[in-house]
Order: C-alpha cells, then structure tokens, then sequence
C-alpha cells in the first residue's frame, strides 16, 4: 500500500511540474531585459510551483530510506587525462591574459577578458558547474595551487602556520560573498575592467596572505570564497570524490578520523595516495546527507548566497522599485539621488528578511526538537544548499550560454586591436525553453530538499507523523522559497 501511495504521489508531483511548463514567448534574458508572454499569471505557475512541492512531503514522509546507490570508481580511468593539472594551466593563462586585459585593454564589459573571465566563466561558471557536475574549481584552480605551493615551501622550511580560531568557521567566506554581491549589484563602477581587474589582484593577494599564514587547506575550505561556493554547491551534484581507508587527520581539520570514507573532502583526497583515491557517480542530493556537516557559519553562507542571487534577479523588477520608494520614504532625503546607497539598503534589507526567516524557523525546529537555535540552524543549512544551487542555475544559466561565447575573441585579442574577426554571437534562446528549465530546475531542487530535510529529521525516529509535525516550519520555508523563486524569475521576465 505504502508503495502503490508513493508512486501516486510522485505522480502527482509530475503532473504538477509539468503543467506549470506551458510555453511561453520572450526575448533572451542574459541579454538585457526579457519580456515573457505567459498564457496564465505569474501568481499561478508560483502557486502551482509550491503545491508542486507540497505534494512531495507525504512522498518524502512515506519513502524508507534506502543505501546510497554509487557507481564503481572512475577515477583510475579518468587520472591518467591529467585534466587537474591541464586545467590549471588553462586557469592560470586566462587569468594572467584577463589582468593584461584589464589594465590595458577596453572599456566594453564583452570585449574586455577581465570582465568576461570574473563575471562570466569563473563566478558563474564555477557556481554553476559545481551545482551540475561536481568540484571542479578545487582541481582546476591556479590559486589553489599556487597556495598549495607557498604551504609546501613553508612546511620544508619547518615554518609553522597560526591555529585558526574554530569560532571564525566560514566568515571569512561569507563576508567575501556579500562584499562580491555589493560589486556586482550595488556599486555601478563594480563592472569596469580596471576596478574588477584591482579587485582580482588584490583578491589574490589577500588569499595567499592568510593561506600561508594558517595552512592552505584550512584557510581555502573557510576563506576562499570560490572554494567554499564550489564545495558547497557541489553536495547536490552527481560526482562524489573519496577516499577509501583514510589514514590520519584531515588536513582541513573538518573530517573525523573515525569516518570510514572521507567523502567530499577535497584536502584529504589530495593528501591521500593515488591508489587510495577515488571518484564515482551518485544520485543528485545525494551529498546533502552523505558528506559531513558543514562547518561553524556554513548555514549563513548558505542562507547568504541563496539571498543574493535572489536579491539580483529581485533587483530587475518594478517591485524592486517600489521597494526603494519605500526606503526613500521612512529614510533622510539626502537618500534620494544615491543609487549605490540606495541599493545597498535594499540588498540589505532582502539578506536580512532572508536571514531572520530562516532564524524564526530554526527556533521553531529547535523548540521541538529541544536544541537551540543555532543548533537547528547549523543541522538544517545543507538542506537549503539544493535549493540556492537551482536558484543559482535558473537564474544565471542563459547569461552563462549566451556571454561565455565571447571567452575566445577577448582571450585571444585582450587589448582591443582587432587581432581577430568579429563573429557572431548566438543571442537569441527560446523563450518556452527558458522557463521550462527553470520551472523544472526550481521544483526539482525544492522536493530534493524536502527529502533530504526529511532525512535528517527522520533519524531522531520520532515517528513519521510526529516528523512532518515538528518540522512543518522547515517544510513551509521551503515552499515558500519555492513561490518566491518562480514569482522573481517571472517578475523578473516581465521587467
């Protein structure tokens, strides 16, 4: 019965995703401003969106929990390609070539590298490949190894790093993302090359600086911000590196030794031998339960990152406007004519709605389960990391597709001196697509949420009843992530 129940309601939560998929018209959203012919009101397909979600819980309530389904290794086929150390390469040209570029070359965002290869193929393209495929910054990064490097100097001079305070966990982290959401979002200068191009060297400097002065692997899993971004959003992804029989503590000090495999640590994957090396295949979501709890200011950085891309795709909307009426209007006057201010009031004002929403429900879950707040908080974050990946995916995919295709002209041309043909760019996306992927993309990440908060929950064994009860606050939440994300996409659409 409980089986016949389970693929009733999986059913049903098909039916739903794929009715809220009606096709629709519009231009290219990466390109500027999208106007979307919707056949209903956004307010439907947001709605329908939650129901959607909703009617996953008794799903998720019902399923039993089952063993993890991975695949054999793949890494001794995949190690001999060298892609590691050929796509640090590449990383380290591109970025060499984007900061010539940004010191020298134009001031266009598409025909500068600076502005292509930050904005474009690393802030994105990492988030992005990390939600879909896996950690590929960590193996593929020249600032990691670079800072790999400088620790491997020290540590043969017997130079000793700083103990890093626990109590800092992922703040640094945090603090680095809302400072990159204030340069993208807030600050009208935050596009320039030459700013950008500041930004990065300065970045660099400052994350060797206190990677030297902590350790690398300690200071890359807590402080660098693109590492922490891949990692986190790489729980949801199919690829699962690991390493079987670990043997000693874990260089980033956040595995315990007594784990059976260290799955998903990068830092004991590079200190582990080749042959104790592996890499396999698991179900998307997999990694929210599978992987070890996130570190000390993790479910901030995850409540964080969800806020600003939310707060971008907000900020193209008439109720975005609307908003700064409002701020204009309890605020000094001296408001009025500062963009930038203005902006960064609102980003703060959405960061903290988002925050303080997800403190209430973490005193709620807390209560019940008699844990503190911050306790819940810590407990639930990972299930939220779902839902920021698809968000991050839905909302930035188009202009991922559509600007990466000027990488190779500003690569190979970074001054601006017409050393290439110019060639055409495909600009143009169907529109029903778009919002097909991302209705799809949003509802999916939701119920994969659901199940994995429910999976967590469920291993206190209070009942299943008693489960869905004590933990209805997480599953309102997330429903209402769910109509916010889909109203925004379509607001946005309509901008």
């Amino acid at each position: 019965m409980k089986r016949r129940t389970l693929r009733s309601l999986l059913a049903l939560w098909a039916v739903a995703a794929a009715a809220l998929a009606a096709p629709a018209t519009a231009l290219a959203h990466a390109g500027g401003t999208i106007t979307y012919d919707f056949p209903l009101p956004v307010w439907v397909y947001a709605v329908g969106g939650g129901l959607a979600v909703l009617a996953s819980v008794p799903a998720a309530m019902l399923a039993t929990p089952k063993p993890d389904w991975t695949s054999r290794d793949i890494y001794p086929a995949i190690r001999p390609l060298r892609l590691g150390a050929i796509g640090t390469a590449l990383g380290a040209a591109m970025l060499l070539v984007a900061i010539a570029g940004g010191l020298f070359g134009p001031d266009s965002f598409t025909g500068n590298p600076a502005t292509i290869v930050f904005w474009v193929d690393v802030w994105v393209g990492v988030g992005i490949s990390a939600a879909l495929l896996g950690n590929l910054w960590d193996f593929t990064s020249p600032l990691s190894a670079c800072a790999r490097w400088i620790d491997r100097r020290l540590s043969g001079h017997e130079v000793a790093g700083a103990a890093y305070p626990e109590r800092l966990g992922m703040w640094p982290a945090v603090l680095l993302l809302l400072g990159l959401a204030w340069l993208e979002l807030c600050w009208p200068s935050g596009s320039e090359p030459q700013i950008i191009t500041l930004f990065v060297v300065a970045y660099i400097a400052f994350q060797l600086f206190f990677a030297a002065l902590f350790g690398a692997e300690v200071w890359l899993a807590r402080g660098e911000l693109f590492t922490a971004v891949a990692r986190t959003l790489s729980r949801m992804a199919p690829l699962e590196p690991y390493v079987g029989h670990p043997a000693g503590a874990c260089p980033a000090g956040i595995c315990a030794e007594s784990d059976r495999e260290r799955i998903g640590c990068v830092a004991c994957w590079r200190a582990a031998a080749p042959h104790e090396r592996g890499a396999r295949l698991r179900f998307p979501g997999a990694g929210i339960h599978r992987e070890g709890p996130l570190p000390a200011g993790g479910s901030a950085f995850v409540v964080a990152l969800l806020a600003t891309v939310v707060f971008d795709g907000f900020g193209r909307t008439d109720r975005y406007f609307e908003l700064l009426d409002w701020i204009l209007e309890l605020g000094p006057s001296s408001l009025a004519g500062h963009s930038t201010m203005l902006r960064t009031v609102a980003m703060i004002v959405v960061i903290g709605g988002f925050a303080a929403l997800y403190i209430a429900v973490s005193a709620l879950i807390g209560l019940s389960e008699r844990r503190s707040a911050i306790t819940a908080a810590g407990r639930y974050a990972a299930t939220l990391i779902p839902i920021a990946g698809v968000y991050f995916v839905a909302h930035y995919l188009a202009y991922l597709i559509i600007y990466a295709q000027f990488t190779p002209a500003v690569l190979a041309d970074p001054l601006g001196r017409d050393w290439i043909h110019h060639y055409g760019v495909w600009s143009s996306l169907p529109a029903g697509l778009v919002w097909w992927v991302q209705v799809a993309l949003i509802v999916a990440g939701h119920v994969i949420a659901v199940f994995q908060a429910h999976r967590i929950a469920a291993a206190d064994r209070p009942g299943e009843l008693r489960t869905l009860l004590l933990h209805s606050p997480l599953t309102l939440l997330m429903i209402g992530y769910t109509v916010v994300g889909l109203w925004v996409l379509g607001q946005a659409a309509k901008g």
